[in-house]
Parts: C-alpha cells; structure tokens; sequence
C-alpha cells in the first residue's frame, strides 16, 4: 500500500505534487529518524542491510534527496515523521552541546566551562540520556533537530 503526505503543497524537489511513499519507505524513514541502526531496522522488518540500503535509495530518489539526512529532513517538512517528543534540557546541557558540535572533546568543553573532564563527560552523558541519544554525534543531531542549538558553519578559509 502506498501512502501521501497530509501536508499539501509542492514537494522540496523542485515542485509537483507530495511524492508517494509505502508504508514501508515511511517507516523505514521513521526508524532512521529516530536514530536506529541499519542492521537493526532490516532485523525487525525481516530485511537484509542491502535490502533497507535499497529501500532508502529508492525513497532518496522519490523525495529528491541526496543522503540520509536530507531525507529525514524533508520528510519531517512533509509531515511523515513522528514530531520530536518535548525534551527539558537546561542552559548549561545547551551549552554543553554547543561546544561538542563546534567539535570540543569533553577535556576542552571542560576547560572552556571552568570545569574538569569529569564533569563535561557526565553532563555529555546527562544530554544524551534525555535526548535518547546513542552517542555525541546523535545528541547533536537530535539537538539540532529539535532547534536547542543552530548547525556550527563551516569554517573559513583565510586564504
């Protein structure tokens, strides 16, 4: 069975209608979303990993997306995934987050914060408790999905 958006309106991939997408594409996307791994997507689905990799090209193609992120990320635009649960994450975690996506090790969160190591590790390890996070780069992710802290640029060149 196939299945459509509820949210109307032109599709990010250059206009046209809501793309089409199976039960199976929206719950794989769903699955990805939330941060489950490929191999164990395909074990609760009775799938192969090349089979979830063949499903998910497939569903890249149908929402004109490039990779896993961009898919998860328009499919959230279109509706198809799960809204984010409400996650409480005082100022200090926010903070702490901020520093790992700027790509700080605990030691230099840490000593940025006038901290120990000890400390920025159990407060890394307090954020990815409460955002479900499998590990630092997830937690990032997930807070930045959830809008708690904004993509770090890219650095640039001063050439």
């Amino acid at each position: 069975m196939t299945r459509t958006s509820s949210a109307a309106g032109p599709s990010p991939a250059g206009g046209g209608p809501v793309p089409y997408l199976t039960d199976r594409e929206v719950d794989i996307l769903r699955r990805v979303a939330r941060g489950e791994r490929l191999r164990d997507i395909g074990a609760a689905l009775f799938l192969s990993t090349t089979g979830v990799h063949s499903v998910l090209s497939r569903t890249f193609t149908r929402l004109g997306a490039a990779n896993t992120v961009n898919a998860v990320h328009v499919a959230g635009q279109l509706g198809l995934l799960d809204p984010p649960p409400a996650v409480v994450v005082p100022p200090v975690l926010v903070e702490v987050l901020g520093l790992v996506a700027q790509g700080c090790t605990n030691a230099e969160v840490g000593r940025r914060m006038g901290r120990s190591e000890y400390w920025a590790a159990e407060r890394m390890r307090d954020v990815m408790r409460r955002l479900g996070a499998r590990d630092r780069a997830h937690a990032v992710a997930l807070a930045i999905g959830a809008g708690l802290i904004r993509p770090p640029r890219p650095e640039q060149d001063a050439a």
